[in-house]
């Protein structure tokens, strides 16, 4: 596809019709200067609104933008084409120059071009050949380069042309194509408009009369050459101004060059860097460079600018020109393919001594206490070198910090603030550098060592997060790239955690990603990140830019083993370090040793199941693992195995935790995932699986795998999106990803011989291949692939997740290339058809969460709980409590674990345990649960109610509690008769406080007024509420099991007196509407019980039993108490004249002889009260009472007739 050429107006020159549009709707649309105005219509004689119809359409619109008020804003629009971006087009095969022949000359195109040349140039567009799709490059994120012009693929380039980049398959229509995205040099767009200058001239002379003449495109290699010999031609003037000729020839002397030219020098490296030209410049003028760098470095060895008191001083020029000489040489050695000559190891030591010195002056003035402590002192001795004083031990930091006079730091830091916040963005920017130059070149182990101890001292200062983080990045780096030292690693990153200052050991200031108001220590961060980068990534992967395929990278098919062995064993030397220190520590600092461990894992379970630190999982998995073993619960130190229970409880109650988290939740991709490879049937068809709302105006799509429902908005696609094609969700999208990297895989091995490739034998096969944890991984891989960062960290977290995977997989050997596939499937799988494959961070975390229950370290929580259940039958009390409340917070994050049948026979087992301590942990890990879980309470019931007769005062306190609780929260609870008859058994209890516990039970049970009014009656003509006969029925079946009703007397006189209340209220006075409540409350019962002994005695006529008896024996509980309560104000003789037929009966055995007892005792009490009574009544009682005596064989009976 050609372009005809726009560096002139004239005949042939083109015409834009610009409409009375606002700028966003210019933008877009400016440069496609070949495209139709219809372009991507429905209408092909779509125009612009404001232009004029009819035959003369070509001429009026150029009439249109030839007027001055157009012309006048030729400037704006010059600058607005600059700045357009139309890299995101797809120039389509069919797609031709709008023919101008018609068109009159047009001023505004010629005005722009004079001042812009290539301002309609689509350079910005690169076109795949042959593929049908546009695959564009990605803007450099350089430092401050000029500007870049992209070059055409009609300049000619062929594939063997130093242009090597991976295959692509594109996925269209189920084929599977593979394409190679050639990778272009950016050239300056200074150099490209001279070059096309000269031969546009040429080709004029020959073709002035041509208005259509195409200008001759410039070779690739010799634009190359252009702008190399540019930036010699630079170079080597910048080393002349910086060297004078002695008399001596192989003397040189060197002048100190300004800031202003070191930091220009800076921005064209950067720039020919970005264009990957850096490698072509001769090595000699590179060397020569170097060591013009290497002296402005030199020249200011030993200078700080915290020493200097004016910003104007030489200092400040040195300093700052060193650093950007430091840049410079950086930038220049850090670049891949570079010659080795470059790499003197003289010129390496003196940047990085260099860089050291000025880190330390950055920590010297953000934080004043590291100025106090590694600073010289005021007689200029120093008080011990800098790599000494790390190592040093560092826990009387906060002691030292309450003595140090910070006023005058922070006086001088307040005067080169400026200064020292430039000088602290500059050693970010180097370190990066550095970093990069780690990868490239191996460096000397006494230049590592420098660089360790100098990152690791950054860690422990304040107010320099930003080069912390850069640290953090350099040591990784060196972690990676060194395997020699990473037990040296290893051991600092332990000695970080030791030396943190108790002030410090909670500062948590490293912020997770798209985490509101989650942070973990900046310590805890540099762990995870070191063991992501243990796994071994092979450098041949990750090395993006070298453009071999994948499939090329020749890695044996072990290094998945190797790698996950890697991880395991910096995790284990991380905790094994740390758990010998503590076994060593004195007992004095073990409480506070102790505090950093549980930080430390709190800091690892808050990264827990976020897609960004799969690590958090295994270094916790190998802290449970030791914990398990001799370093903790098999540990003979009694201190280290109870912290191992401590830890080993939070860990399995966050397991536990996620796990119920996971199965509650209904995120369709989560259920697709716990639901393994059976068919997920169980979703509505006609709801949306992501809001499950059925609404039918909402736009929708259906999956065509699947058949799920989506609705736009929940999917993030905007309606006018709808694709024209059959449309996949997210789920059914990876598994069609997959297909191809599984064929693209087999493919590149079916015709090599003696590969043990486990593939795929026919199409059938294919669809069923993947399970559903499988697809969900990828989608996880894509997420993290999409958020990949500059500095590599994803790819490393990619590659740790795979390494976990290969581990999990049989047949890992077999897959590995498929795993190293699915590593960058993006730079494989491309332009699939999916609408919108991008998914929220949510989604993912929900992703990632259910993905962690098949781990390894999930999967563990079963012998974790196991191993805190057998420390249930330690031989230290201590040990067993600790065990018993590391399974209630386990507990706590699932209750149901209550109802295991190994967790309900190790706890009850506990309920008698020697130890008082132990006993009532084992009730309060039931107590806690028992009333919100019905289900589980009955399974414990019987044991926490033999507890209420506990020898501890506590542990009866506790049972009678929890007994309470589970009959107040479940109204039909079945055992509420044996739990009143229970805790009645404690009314006469040796301890006060459990007889006051007791009795204030009762007043909940059954004397307390409800909260609401009471508007219901039992019937049958009764005025008694119906709460109130519930209540009484309740007393009457305790009665009915327990031998008297003397404990019954003893709760209802304390609570008509309430008794129970706290000593401080009664001191105070109680309120008489309460004592007031409480006794009407109990006339109701009594008027309660006198109908009810009615009512079943009219029930019952079979003398051989007594069902009033418990009726009566309540009745007379209460007049014991307080014989007014049978003689309401209506009728007094009431309960009298009731009860006084009884004593007609002719039965004579000890049930009637009770109840006569009972009959007679209260007729005599509320008689006794009386001022008058029926002369007929008394005449009729007496003579009841003489046959009674007579007749009667019980004694009990006769005397009380008697009396």
């Amino acid at each position: 596809m050609s372009y005809p050429s726009t560096s002139g107006a004239g005949p042939g020159g083109l015409g834009i019709g610009l409409a009375n549009t606002i700028h966003s709707e210019v933008a877009p649309t400016v440069p496609l200067h070949s495209l139709p105005l219809s372009f991507g219509a429905s209408d092909p004689e779509l125009q612009f609104q404001d232009e004029p119809g009819g035959s003369s359409v070509s001429s009026s619109r150029t009439r249109y933008l030839n007027r001055s008020e157009i012309l006048s804003q030729y400037r704006t629009i010059a600058e607005l084409l600059s700045q357009t971006d139309v890299s995101y087009l797809n120039i389509r095969d069919e797609a031709r120059p709008v023919p101008y022949d018609s068109i009159e000359p047009l001023k505004l195109h010629a005005q722009i071009l004079q001042l812009f040349p290539t301002a309609f140039d689509l350079s910005g567009l690169v076109k795949e050949q042959g593929s049908g799709t546009a695959v564009f490059e990605s803007k450099s994120s350089e430092p401050s380069p000029p500007v870049i012009n992209q070059l055409n693929r009609d300049f000619g380039f062929s594939y063997n042309q130093q242009i090597q980049s991976p295959p692509v398959i594109n996925q269209l229509n189920g084929e599977i194509g593979v394409s190679y995205n050639q990778q272009i040099h950016h050239v300056i767009a200074n150099d490209v408009s001279t070059l096309s200058s000269k031969k546009s001239k040429i080709k004029k002379k020959g073709h002035t009369d041509t208005p259509s003449s195409v200008q001759l495109q410039p070779d690739p290699s010799e634009l190359q050459d252009a702008v190399v010999g540019k930036f010699c031609e630079m170079l080597e003037d910048f080393c002349s101004r910086a060297e004078i000729p002695s008399d001596d020839q192989n003397e040189v002397e060197w002048v100190s060059l300004p800031v202003s030219d070191v930091r220009m020098l800076v921005n064209e490296i950067i720039s020919i860097r970005s264009k990957k030209l850096l490698h072509l410049v001769p090595v000699d003028i590179l060397v020569r460079l170097l060591r013009v760098l290497d002296h402005q470095i030199h020249r200011a060895e030993g200078l700080s600018i915290e020493e200097s008191e004016h910003s104007d001083s030489d200092v400040f020029s040195l300093v700052f020109c060193a650093l950007e000489s430091i840049h410079a040489s950086l930038a220049v050695m850090a670049n891949n393919y570079m010659p080795k000559q470059l790499y003197k190891e003289e010129i390496i030591e003196r940047i990085l001594e260099f860089s050291r010195h000025q880190i330390m002056d950055v920590m010297s003035a953000y934080d004043p206490t590291y100025r106090a402590m590694h600073k010289p002192s005021e007689n200029g001795a120093v008080e011990g070198d800098e790599d000494e004083e790390l190592d040093a031990e560092l826990g009387s930091a906060s002691k030292k910090r309450k003595n140090i006079k910070s006023v005058k730091v922070k006086r001088t830091l307040n005067k080169v603030s400026g200064a020292m916040n430039s000088i602290l963005q500059k050693l970010c920017t180097i370190l990066g550098f550095v970093k990069d130059l780690l990868l490239i070149e191996r460096l000397s182990d006494s230049s590592i060592l420098q660089l360790l101890r100098t990152s690791f001292t950054t860690i422990l200062v304040d107010n320099i997060q930003i080069l912390q983080l850069k640290a953090m990045g350099l040591i990784s780096g060196i972690f990676y790239s060194y395997t020699q030292h990473r037990t040296y690693v290893m051991d600092e990153i332990v000695q970080l955690f030791l030396k943190l200052s108790s002030s410090k050991r909670a500062l948590r200031a490293y912020h997770l990603p798209d985490e509101e108001q989650r942070q973990i220590q900046l310590v805890t961060a540099l762990l995870i990140q070191v063991v992501h980068y243990s796994p071994n990534l092979p450098e041949a992967l990750r090395q993006e830019a070298n453009g071999n395929p994948i499939l090329e990278v020749s890695v044996d098919a072990s290094y998945a083993i190797k790698s996950h062995e890697a991880i395991t064993d910096t995790c284990c030397h991380f905790w094994t370090r740390v758990l010998q220190r503590f076994t060593s520590v004195k007992a004095q600092d073990v409480s506070e040793l102790k505090a950093m461990i549980e930080n430390l894992v709190s800091d690892l379970l808050t990264t827990l199941n976020l897609p960004e630190y799969p690590g958090s999982a295994p270094i916790l998995e190998v802290l449970c693992v030791l914990l398990l073993q001799n370093a903790g619960l098999k540990s003979k130190d009694i201190s280290a195995r109870s912290m191992a229970i401590d830890l080993l409880g939070t860990i399995a109650a966050r397991l536990k935790h996620d796990a119920v988290l996971c199965r509650r939740d209904k995120f369709w991709i989560t259920q697709e995932v716990l639901s393994g490879d059976s068919d997920n049937q169980g979703f509505q068809k006609d709801a949306c699986s992501i809001c499950f709302d059925k609404r039918v105006e909402k736009a929708a799509f259906r999956c065509q795998g699947c058949q799920r429902l989506f609705h736009a908005d929940c999917i993030g696609v905007r309606e006018h999106e709808n694709p024209s094609r059959a449309w996949y969700c997210q789920f059914c999208h990876c598994r069609k990803q997959l297909l191809v990297l599984q064929s693209y895989c087999e493919s590149q091995y079916k015709d090599k011989e003696g590969e043990n490739y486990s593939g795929l034998e026919n199409d059938s096969e294919v669809s069923d291949s993947f399970t559903k944890v499988e697809i969900s991984q990828q989608m996880l891989l894509n997420y993290l692939q999409d958020a990949g960062s500059a500095d590599d960290v994803h790819l490393f977290v990619r590659w740790f997740y795979l390494s976990l995977w290969l581990k999990d997989d049989p047949k890992s050997q077999q897959k590995f290339k498929y795993y190293l596939a699915r590593l960058k499937s993006k730079a494989i799988v491309r332009n699939s058809g999916m609408v919108s494959s991008l998914l929220t961070r949510d989604s993912v975390k929900k992703i990632t969460l259910a993905l962690g229950q098949n781990n390894s370290f999930a999967r563990g929580f079963d012998k974790i709980l196991n191993m805190l259940l057998a420390s249930l039958r330690e031989n230290s009390p201590v040990i067993r409590a600790k065990a018993l409340r590391a399974v209630s917070i386990i507990v706590e994050a699932d209750p149901e674990v209550l109802g295991d049948k190994r967790v309900q026979l190790a706890v009850e087992g506990r309920f008698c345990d020697s130890a008082i301590s132990v006993r009532e942990a084992a009730l309060e890990l039931v107590g806690r649960h028992i009333a919100s879980h019905p289900d589980v309470g009955i399974k414990y019931f019987e044991k926490v109610a033999e507890r209420i007769k506990d020898t501890g005062v506590s542990v009866r306190k506790r049972a009678i509690r929890i007994v309470r609780d589970m009959c107040t929260s479940n109204a039909n609870f079945s055992g509420f008769t044996t739990a009143c008859i229970e805790i009645i058994s404690r009314v006469s209890d040796d301890e006060s406080s459990i007889q006051d516990l007791v009795c204030k039970t009762f007043y909940e049970f059954w004397f307390e007024e409800p909260s609401g009014s009471q508007t219901q009656f039992s019937g049958h003509g009764s005025f008694v509420p119906l709460e109130v006969a519930k209540k009484t029925e309740q007393i009457v079946e305790m009665l009915r099991r327990i031998a008297n009703h003397q404990l019954l007397v003893i709760v209802i006189k304390r609570n008509l007196a309430l008794e129970f209340f706290p000593q401080s209220t009664k001191a105070s006075g109680i309120n008489p509407v309460l004592l007031a409540a409480v006794r009407r409350r109990c006339e109701s019962m009594c008027k309660c019980l006198l109908e009810r002994i009615l009512q079943v005695e009219e029930m019952n006529n079979v003398d051989a039993e007594v069902p009033t008896l418990p009726y009566v024996l309540a009745l007379h509980a209460f007049c014991i108490v307080d014989p007014s309560l049978c003689m309401p104000a209506s009728d007094p003789s009431q309960f009298v004249i009731t009860l006084q037929p009884y004593l007609k009966s002719q039965v004579d055995n000890r049930s009637v002889a009770q109840l006569l007892e009972s009959i007679i005792f209260v007729i005599d009490a509320v008689v006794s009260l009386m001022r008058k009574l029926s002369h007929h009544i008394v005449e009729e009682l007496q003579q009841d009472l003489k046959h009674m005596i007579v007749r009667h064989s019980f004694l009990s009976v006769v005397h009380a007739c008697i009396k």
